[in-house]
């Protein structure tokens, strides 16, 4: 089932993923992140599963191997057990004390419904959202469960492509962008979870490593052009 999921994560990411420039190899990823997504928040009832993600990336989003400047975000995606039929749905979140509410949006190529709120929740949050008018569904932390927490996950990344890494920076410009993601399957039907580190360069090639999220070991390396 693992193997499974992680081929399938292969497909999903191969065209996602960057890095940028700087005076050694540690500065270079750092001054280039384009994206991390720090932790991974869980909840469902009857009637849907969401999940909430939050960290930090570039705006604009782009995939072109150039890193802006970063903002905060925090994702809430959402899967309906049923046909839902509206483009927006009305949600009202709270995160510890700060509430929040608006519109969550169907996605253009899946079944979720997605809002980002700009915000990151720390690792503690109490998250509780209300979707529709119905009862809020509390949502925990999954992620504060796994031994390789987010900069590990980074350092692993820089380790598993270091090769990638210093070719790029030997060029004398560190021209590419790089994301840090836990990534899972679509509707988290599988309820397994890996880190993926990716590269992405000026060139639009791209290289990806998916490693377990409590062993750190490395399941899959991929290249794409």
């Amino acid at each position: 089932m693992k193997k499974f999921v992680v081929l399938a994560l292969v497909c999903a990411l191969g065209f996602i993923f960057p890095f940028g420039c700087s005076m050694n190899l540690d500065s270079a990823v750092e001054n280039n992140l384009s994206e991390i997504r720090k932790n991974v928040f869980e909840g469902k009832n009857d009637s849907l599963t969401v999940s909430f993600m939050s960290g930090v990336r570039e705006e604009p989003y782009e995939y072109d191997g150039k890193s802006e400047e970063n903002i905060d975000f925090g994702i809430f995606t959402v899967y309906f057990n049923e046909f839902v039929g509206s483009y927006k749905v009305p949600f009202v979140a709270t995160i510890n004390d700060e509430k929040f509410e608006g519109m969550i949006e169907k996605h253009p190529f899946n079944e979720s419904y997605m809002v980002d709120i700009g915000y990151v929740a720390p690792d503690d949050a109490e998250i509780i959202i209300s979707i529709n008018n119905g009862t809020g569904v509390v949502l925990e932390n999954i992620s504060s469960s796994w031994n390789v927490n987010w900069q590990q996950a980074l350092e692993l990344g820089k380790t598993y492509l270091n090769d990638e890494l210093n070719e790029i920076l030997s060029a004398g410009k560190f021209e590419a962008e790089c994301y840090l993601k836990p990534v899972t399957d679509e509707e988290f039907i599988s309820g397994q979870y890996f880190w993926a580190f990716s590269i992405i360069n000026t060139n639009f090639q791209k290289y990806i490593v998916i490693f377990d999220v409590n062993s750190g070991d490395l399941l899959v390396k991929n290249k794409s052009n």
